[in-house]
């Protein structure tokens, strides 16, 4: 029994000391490994480094023509842009200049046919004056003969004449009522030559003044009904009751249009 405890202490203890050993040769495989693995990647990781380089070194080189070539057709681009400017202004000047040329054409050309159309209207006003004068002067001597020459017969035509007016609270003798006037039609035109003048009944009225387009009607005033050959004229404001064939003036309203 003690041999054999003897012999198995043996054992233990030689292997005990063994596997110092055998740890140490295992370290010593596994380091050597290792350094042969990093040994091996070594030179690889250089050529990248260097291709980094060269890349990071070929990227300077494009941005720095690229910024160059951004800035020649930068200042293309300005050294354009004044040109267009410019051609702008000289086109804007040229134009204006135009402008001012024509505007002085046309005010030289406005002026003088203002200048002819004074004349014109002068020469015309002048005309006017004078065949006014001439009319007046005519009518008022045909008026002064007629009037003091005839007044007789007139007179005794006006009683012949059956016209009877009805009595009618819009008037009062010759003159209209204010309140019921009526608005006129259109603008009242004398004719050439005469005025405005107050006309009474025995009176003849110039023929000019009871052409057709001077004519009223009676229905619609409701004014009394003209016996035959008469009719109601719109001297201006007021209304007259005259013979066709003779100018005698058998009645009148004063004021019938406002």
């Amino acid at each position: 029994m003690s041999k054999l405890k003897i012999a198995s202490l043996a054992l233990l203890l030689a292997g005990a000391a063994a596997l110092p050993v055998q740890a140490d040769d295992d370290r010593r495989r596994v380091g050597g490994e290792a350094a042969q693995a990093e040994g091996g990647k070594g030179p690889w990781r250089e050529d990248r480094r260097e291709e980094r380089r060269e890349d990071r070194g070929e990227r300077r080189e494009d941005r720095r023509d690229w910024r160059a070539e951004r800035r020649d057709d930068r200042g293309d681009w300005r050294e354009d842009r004044r040109d267009d400017r410019r051609e702008r202004v000289a086109d804007r000047r040229e134009d204006r200049r135009e402008w001012r040329d024509d505007r002085r054409d046309d005010r030289r050309d406005w002026r003088a046919e203002r200048r002819d159309d004074r004349r014109d209207w002068r020469d015309d006003r002048r005309d006017r004056n004078r065949d006014w004068d001439r009319d007046r002067v005519a009518y008022r001597h045909d008026y002064r003969h007629d009037y003091r020459g005839d007044w007789r017969d007139d007179r005794r035509e006006w009683r012949q004449v059956r016209y009877a007016r009805h009595r009618d609270h819009r008037w009062d003798r010759w003159y209209w009522a204010p309140q019921y006037r009526y608005s006129a039609p259109s603008r009242y035109y004398y004719p050439r030559g005469y005025g405005y003048r107050a006309w009474h009944v025995g009176h003849r009225l110039p023929s000019p003044f009871y052409a057709r387009h001077y004519w009223v009607d009676y229905n619609y005033y409701r004014l009394p009904p003209p016996p035959y050959g008469y009719h109601w004229v719109r001297v201006d404001r007021d209304v007259v009751l005259v013979a066709i064939g003779t100018g005698l003036i058998l009645d009148v309203f004063y004021g019938l249009f406002n």
